[in-house]
C-alpha cells in the first residue's frame, strides 16, 4: 500500500480526521475524510483518505458504505490500491452476511482498540512450578533412557572402556546438561536454522506489517523496549496454514505465516500479536519454547521414516529378493517412524498442565495490551476458519500445525471442528466452565479449555465497561447421572489400591503373629499386590462401561451442534455421516491418526481399528488412495470430549459398493481382558 503521507502536508482536515480516528472519535473522522476526499477526489492526494474511511466505516458498523467505497478502489488504477481493495473486501462483506443471522455473536466486528488496561499483578509461582515440574520429569525419562543405551553400547565394548562401566548415570546426566545447556543458551538460532529449513523463514519489516496490520505497528513503537526486554523481530512462514506463535528471550521472535496474513483483518491480527508480545514480555515461553523444540527430534524422525517407507511400499512385483528387502526396509521404516510418533505425543502430553497455565496469563495481558478482549476473541474465530479452511484442502491439520501444536494460540483439531459452522457458544462455554467432569477432560487437553478461556475474555470486557460480544451461560452445573460409569476404570484401580493396602496390613500382621499367621505372609509384599490388584480393578472398570460406550442403535443424522449438548463420551449416540474422506495417504497415517470426514453438516475427526490392529493403513496402503474423491457413509459412535471425534464402525463407498468394517469393540474388549489378565498372572507369580 503506498505511503504518501507527505501528499498531506497541505490539508489539516487528514491530520485532523486521522487524530479522530485514533482517539476512537469514528464520525468525526468520517466527515474529516470526506471532506478530503472532496476536494481531491480518486488522484493520489485522495487515496489515502479513501482507505482511512473504509476503516472509520467499519469501525462504525456501516458495511454497506464501506463495501461501496472498497469496490470503488478495486477499480483503481494503481495496482497496490487495487491489491488492497480486493483482499479486504471480502471481509467486509461477510461481516455483511453474518450481522443480522449470526446464532452465537452479540455483534460481528469488535470495536477498536482502546488503551491499554493497567492490571493488577497476579502471581506466576504455579506456572513456573509446573514448567519445573514437566521439566524434570522429562529430565529423568530422557536420562532413563541415555543411561540405558549408554550401558548398551559399554556392554558391548572392549577393554579400554571397562573402566567407564558403573558410571551410565553421571554421563546419562553430563549429555542430558549439555542437551539443556544447548537449548537454553541457543535455542533461538535453533528455532530459526528449523523454521528456514523447513519452512522458508523470511523476516518481515514493519512497513510490510503496516500494510496488513497499521495497528500492530504502532503497538510495537508504543511500548517502552530495553536490554532486558528487546523488541521482538518477525518472521513469516511460507505456509499457507494459519500459524503464530513466538519464542527467545535475547533474540525475541514472532512467528506468523503467509496463511495467516491472508486471512485475519489488521484487528484481528494485532489481537494474536498482542498475545505473542504479553507471553515474550512476561517470559511465559521460556521452558515450553526449548521443550518443543526437543520434541521436534523424534516428529522429525517421523515424517522421515514415513517418507522412506512410502518410496518402499508394495506392490514390489515377481522377484522374491526384491520382495524380501524392500519388504523388510518398508516394514522397519513403519515401526520406527509409528514408534517416533507415539514418543512424540507421549513427551507432549506431559506438557499439557504447564501449557494451559501458560495460555491463563498470555490471553489475560495481550487483552490488556490492547484494551480489548473482543479483539482477541474475534481473533480467535477467524484463526478457527482458516483452520477449518486448511483442512479441507489439505485433507489434514498438517506437518506445521502439528508439529507446532503446543506454540499455537488454538488446539488445531478443535479449531478446525469449531470454525467450521456457526455454533452455539454459550452452550460451549457452559460445557467446559460447569461440567461435573471437566478437570478430567483437561488431563488429555494440549490447549486451555476454549470455553474457559472465552469466560474470562467476556469477563475482563465486562470490568472494564465494555459491551462483551458473547453472553455467558448460567452457572449451574449440569448433571451427569452417569458420571460413575465413565469413571468406572478410575474407581476400579482405586479399588484395587484399596484392596492393597488391606491385604499388606494383614501380611504384615502375619510377619509378627508368628506362626499362627505363617501362611499369610506372601500379602506383606505390597507392590507384587498393587501390580496385581489395580490392573485387575482397570480391567474390570473397563468391562463396566463396555455396553454404555458401544450400544447397538439403529444410526441416525445429526449436525455437529446437536451432538455437542452430550455430556459424557459414555453417552454414545450412533451417528450415520455422509461426506467425503480427507485423509493422508501413506505411513503418515499409520495409526490413522490423520483421518476427516468432509460433510454438510461440517468436519468430523475419525478413529478406527482394524480387525488386527490400529495398524491397518500400513498393511493396506493404496486402500485409502481408492477412496480419495469418492463419498462415504460413515456408521460409528460420536464421542464427547474436549476434541470430538466419530470412533466407526463400519463405512461404504456407494460409488465403489464396498463395505468396510472396524473393530473398536473387540479392541476394547481385547484391551480390558489384557489388563485383567496382567493383574492375574503378577498374583500367581508368572511376571
Amino acid at each position: 500500500m503506498p505511503d504518501p503521507e507527505s501528499d498531506f502536508h497541505l490539508d489539516p482536515r487528514y491530520i485532523a480526521g486521522l487524530a479522530a480516528f485514533n482517539r476512537g472519535d469514528y464520525q468525526l473522522a468520517i466527515a474529516a475524510f470526506k471532506a478530503v476526499i472532496a476536494s481531491h477526489g480518486q488522484r493520489r492526494e485522495g487515496l489515502k483518505a479513501h482507505l482511512h474511511l473504509i476503516r472509520a466505516y467499519a469501525r462504525t458498523r456501516q458495511w454497506q458504505e464501506a463495501i461501496d467505497l472498497c469496490q470503488l478502489l478495486a477499480r483503481s488504477p494503481l495496482p497496490t490500491i487495487q491489491a488492497w481493495a480486493q483482499k479486504h473486501l471480502p471481509e467486509l462483506e461477510r461481516y455483511l452476511d453474518e450481522e443480522p443471522t449470526s446464532p452465537h455473536l452479540s455483534f460481528v466486528a469488535a470495536t477498536g482498540t482502546n488503551a491499554p488496561i493497567q492490571l493488577q499483578g497476579v502471581p506466576r509461582i504455579y506456572l513456573w512450578l509446573s514448567q519445573g515440574a514437566t521439566l524434570l520429569l522429562i529430565a529423568w525419562l530422557l536420562q532413563g533412557l541415555l543411561q540405558g543405551v549408554i550401558a548398551g553400547v559399554l556392554s558391548y565394548g572392549n577393554d579400554q572402556l571397562a573402566l567407564l562401566r558403573g558410571w551410565e548415570g553421571v554421563m546419562a546426566w553430563f549429555l542430558l546438561g549439555c542437551l539443556g545447556l544447548g537449548l537454553l543458551s541457543g535455542g533461538s538460532w535453533l528455532w530459526s536454522w528449523r523454521l528456514r529449513a523447513r519452512y522458508g523463514l523470511r523476516p518481515v519489516s514493519l512497513g510490510e506489517l503496516e500494510e496488513y496490520s497499521p495497528a500492530t505497528v504502532m503497538l510495537l513503537g508504543r511500548l517502552p523496549w530495553s536490554w532486558w526486554q528487546p523488541r521482538p523481530q518477525i518472521d513469516c512462514l511460507m505456509t499457507a496454514a494459519p500459524i503464530i506463535f513466538s519464542y527467545g528471550r535475547w533474540q525475541r521472535r514472532i512467528i506468523v505465516s503467509e496463511g495467516l496474513l491472508r486471512s485475519l483483518s489488521g484487528e484481528e491480527l494485532l489481537a494474536l500479536m498482542a498475545s505473542e508480545i504479553a507471553q515474550l514480555r512476561l517470559g511465559l515461553n521460556t521452558l515450553v519454547t526449548p521443550l518443543v523444540l526437543l520434541l521436534q527430534l523424534p516428529y522429525d524422525l517421523y515424517c522421515c521414516c514415513s517418507h522412506w517407507g512410502d518410496r518402499l511400499a508394495p506392490p514390489y512385483g515377481n522377484n522374491w529378493g526384491r520382495r524380501i528387502s524392500r519388504g523388510t526396509l518398508y516394514l522397519l521404516c513403519a515401526m520406527v517412524g509409528q514408534g517416533s510418533y507415539l514418543l512424540f505425543r507421549g513427551l507432549e502430553m506431559l506438557c499439557f498442565l504447564s501449557n494451559q497455565l501458560r495460555q491463563y496469563y498470555g490471553d489475560r495481558q495481550g487483552a490488556a495490551l490492547i484494551g480489548n478482549p473482543n479483539a482477541l476473541v474475534m481473533g480467535w474465530f477467524r484463526l478457527m476458519e482458516a483452520t477449518a479452511t486448511t483442512v479441507r484442502a489439505q485433507g489434514e491439520i498438517g506437518v506445521p500445525l502439528e508439529s507446532l501444536r503446543l506454540l499455537l494460540p488454538l488446539n488445531p483439531t478443535q479449531a478446525a471442528l469449531w470454525g467450521n459452522q456457526p455454533l452455539d457458544w454459550p452452550t460451549l462455554i457452559h460445557w467446559d466452565t460447569v461440567h461435573p467432569l471437566r478437570y478430567w477432560f483437561r488431563l488429555t487437553s494440549s490447549h486451555r479449555p476454549l470455553g474457559l478461556r472465552l469466560q474470562a475474555l467476556m469477563t475482563y470486557a465486562r470490568q472494564w465497561r465494555l459491551e462483551p460480544l458473547l453472553s455467558l451461560p448460567s452457572t449451574s452445573s449440569p448433571r451427569c447421572q452417569q458420571a460413575w460409569q465413565q469413571l468406572a476404570p478410575f474407581w476400579g484401580a482405586i479399588a484395587g489400591m484399596i484392596m492393597t493396602i488391606i491385604l499388606t496390613g494383614i501380611g504384615q500382621f502375619a510377619l509378627r503373629a508368628g506362626t499362627i499367621a505363617f501362611p499369610l505372609w506372601w500379602l506383606a509384599d505390597w507392590s507384587t499386590l498393587a501390580r496385581g490388584f489395580i490392573p485387575i480393578g482397570l480391567g474390570l472398570g473397563l468391562f463396566l462401561r463396555l455396553n454404555a460406550y458401544y450400544p447397538k442403535r439403529q444410526p441416525q443424522t445429526y449436525t455437529l451442534g446437536q451432538l455437542l449438548r452430550r455430556l459424557l463420551p459414555l453417552d454414545s449416540p450412533v451417528v450415520e455421516l455422509k461426506g467425503h474422506l480427507r485423509a493422508v495417504t501413506g505411513l503418515r497415517n499409520g495409526l490413522g491418526q490423520h483421518l476427516w470426514l468432509e460433510t454438510d453438516h461440517g468436519l468430523f475427526p475419525l478413529r478406527c481399528h482394524r480387525a488386527w490392529g490400529p495398524v491397518w493403513p500400513i498393511l493396506q496402503p493404496a486402500y485409502l488412495k481408492t477412496l480419495a474423491g469418492r463419498s462415504l457413509v460413515v456408521r460409528g459412535w460420536f464421542r464427547r470430549g474436549t476434541v470430538p471425534f466419530v470412533e466407526v464402525s463400519e463405512w461404504h463407498s456407494p460409488d465403489l459398493r464396498e463395505k468396510q468394517s472396524w473393530a473398536a469393540p473387540y479392541w476394547a474388549i481385547g484391551v480390558a481382558t489384557l489388563w485383567v489378565l496382567y493383574g492375574l498372572m503378577t498374583l500367581l507369580g508368572w511376571i
